[in-house]
C-alpha cells in the first residue's frame, strides 16, 4: 500500500472508485471526492460539484459553487486521470439525487446538473427577431378641417354687396344722366358684384 493510499485509509471511509499515481491518490466515497497528495488530504462534496475543467499551472479543477479542488496533472497518468474523472459523473448524480431527496427544494429552486468542460455547449448568439410583416394599410388622405374655409370669402361677399349697392345708388341719384353712361355703370357694377360673389363662394 502506497503512502497516499495509507493516508486515505486512516480516514475510515470506503472508496467506491480509486486512482493512484506517482504523486497522489484519488478516491470517490459515498459523499466526497478525496485527493491525497504532498499537500495533504482535500475533500469536496460530490453533490456540490458543478464543473470539471483545466486549471492553471498544469492542473485540472473540480469546481463547486464555493470552492475548487486542483488536481495536479503530473501526479497521475493523464489517460487514467481522464477516465477516472469521466467515471465521476454517475457518482455526482447519485449524490445529488440523495441530497435532494433528503432536503425539500426551496420555492423556484431547480437542481443543476454538473457540467464537464468537454460537454459544455456554446451559448447561442443573440439574434434580434425581425418584426412580423403587417398588412399595408391604405393611405387615407387627411381629413379636411371643417369650418376653416377661405378667409377672404366674407370680405368678398361684403364687397360684392357694396358694389351692387353703389351701382343702384348711382343710378338713383343720377336720373338725368346719359342713358348709355347709366347702362354702362349698371352693367359694370353688376358684373363686378357677380365676380366678387362668385369668388367668395367658389374658393375652399
Amino acid at each position: 500500500m502506497g503512502k497516499y493510499e495509507e493516508a486515505f485509509s486512516r480516514l475510515g471511509e470506503r472508496a467506491l472508485a480509486r486512482l493512484e499515481g506517482p504523486g497522489g491518490f484519488l478516491a470517490v466515497t459515498e459523499t466526497h471526492l478525496v485527493l491525497v497528495d504532498e499537500a495533504g488530504v482535500k475533500k469536496m462534496e460530490l453533490a456540490r460539484i458543478r464543473r470539471v475543467g483545466r486549471g492553471e499551472g498544469g492542473s485540472l479543477l473540480v469546481q463547486s459553487e464555493e470552492e475548487a479542488l486542483a488536481i495536479p496533472l503530473r501526479a497521475f497518468p493523464l489517460e487514467e486521470l481522464k477516465a477516472f474523472l469521466e467515471g465521476l459523473k454517475p457518482h455526482v448524480a447519485r449524490a445529488r439525487k440523495a441530497t435532494q431527496a433528503s432536503r425539500p427544494l426551496e420555492p423556484r429552486e431547480t437542481p443543476k446538473a454538473p457540467l464537464w468542460e468537454e460537454e459544455a455547449a456554446p451559448k447561442p448568439a443573440s439574434v434580434e427577431l425581425a418584426p412580423e410583416p403587417q398588412e399595408a394599410k391604405e393611405a387615407t388622405p387627411p381629413a379636411r378641417p371643417r369650418g376653416g374655409g377661405n378667409p377672404l370669402a366674407l370680405p368678398l361677399k361684403v364687397l360684392a354687396l357694396l358694389t351692387l349697392g353703389y351701382t343702384v345708388a348711382f343710378v338713383a341719384l343720377n336720373p338725368g344722366a346719359d342713358l348709355w353712361a347709366l347702362l354702362g355703370v349698371v352693367l359694370g357694377g353688376l358684373g363686378l358684384a357677380l365676380t366678387e360673389w362668385s369668388l367668395a363662394t367658389s374658393w375652399r
